[in-house]
């Protein structure tokens, strides 16, 4: 699925009059009630009191002084509808626009981020974060919420979506308004809340989205790309760890003991731990020791699962 995007206008183009009217501000002021403060643009305006699902980000203070159009809750909208709301912006072919940022995921269920944080591995990356606690909170005490490799402007998240959900869902409660119906979690999100769901999410921007998906009229071809081609799952085919007796020598203890870091650290960090240990050898001495990491009581997932379940989420969203 498309989850986020923001698109480049040039400088050059065109907005629609009421575009401009709205965001018209006096010659004496700095910004007007409808155009905000923002850091690298001149300012930015919610389009959304026009009837118009996105942000626009006024002439980049630097470069060639293009706008950014940012499309919100793109996972919601078809292809036609964000076609159409682009063109009620600027008076541009939105075939022609280069995108600024794209976050392509895959969701995954019966999967927990905790048995992706021991199996998964995110290759070519230089930097690893793990946080414990999103803003919303834990789902159980150690238990690691959020996954986040690289870093900006090309990261790969992976999230527990229902909770995201929950969080979500306490925050559209307190809006509504005590006379209106009650809200009803399964309905607003299509999930219950004792669904178990993963989020797996690929971020690009900048000068980092690979030329594939470089321009909006490359999302047609979108569920032909593969969002996750530096992430690899590495899993045994076994759901325990091998009995002392199965095993020769100290064979066992040495795989019992990387069995127990690779849970306490995740499969990221040990295996670049190893790597510095065994002198490259991580890749060889892994497939060695491969029944000391049991897939565990979850249903293992492969990547080729991953990519197609993106492929099928992307062909529905494109094709409405």
């Amino acid at each position: 699925m498309i989850d986020k995007l923001d698109l480049r206008i040039p400088h050059y183009s065109v907005l629609r009059p009421f575009i401009e009217a709205y965001i018209r501000w006096g010659p004496s002021e700095t910004y007007s009630s409808r155009v905000r403060p923002a850091l690298h643009y001149l300012g930015k305006a919610d389009l959304r009191p026009l009837g118009i699902d996105a942000i626009l980000h006024i002439q980049c203070k630097h470069g060639e002084k293009d706008s950014k159009l940012e499309v919100l809750d793109v996972g919601k909208k078809p292809y036609s509808r964000i076609v159409n709301l682009v063109e009620n912006v600027a008076r541009v072919n939105p075939d022609e626009l280069g995108i600024m940022r794209i976050d392509l995921t895959a969701d995954v269920r019966g999967i927990t981020v905790p048995w992706l944080k021991s199996h998964v591995r995110f290759k070519f990356k230089r930097t690893e974060n793990e946080y414990g606690q999103l803003t919303y909170g834990l789902v159980g005490h150690g238990e690691v919420e959020t996954i986040l490799a690289g870093s900006r402007p090309n990261v790969f998240r992976i999230y527990n979506k229902t909770k995201e959900c929950q969080f979500q869902f306490r925050r559209l409660q307190r809006r509504v308004s005590k006379d209106a119906e009650p809200l009803e979690f399964e309905k607003v999100f299509g999930l219950k809340e004792a669904d178990i769901l993963t989020r797996i999410e690929r971020q690009c921007g900048g000068s980092r989205i690979p030329p594939e998906i470089a321009r909006f009229s490359c999302l047609r071809n979108i569920p032909n790309f593969n969002p996750f081609n530096s992430l690899e799952i590495i899993t045994s085919g076994q759901s325990n760890l091998p009995l002392p007796e199965e095993c020769d020598g100290l064979e066992y203890y040495t795989g019992y003991g990387m069995h127990v870091e690779a849970q306490q650290m995740g499969m990221q960090e040990f295996r670049k731990k190893l790597n510095k240990q065994t002198k490259g050898n991580a890749a060889r001495t892994l497939e060695r020791y491969e029944r000391f990491f049991p897939d565990g009581t979850d249903v293992p997932i492969t990547l080729e699962q991953i990519i197609e379940n993106f492929r099928q989420s992307t062909i529905e969203q494109l094709s409405a």
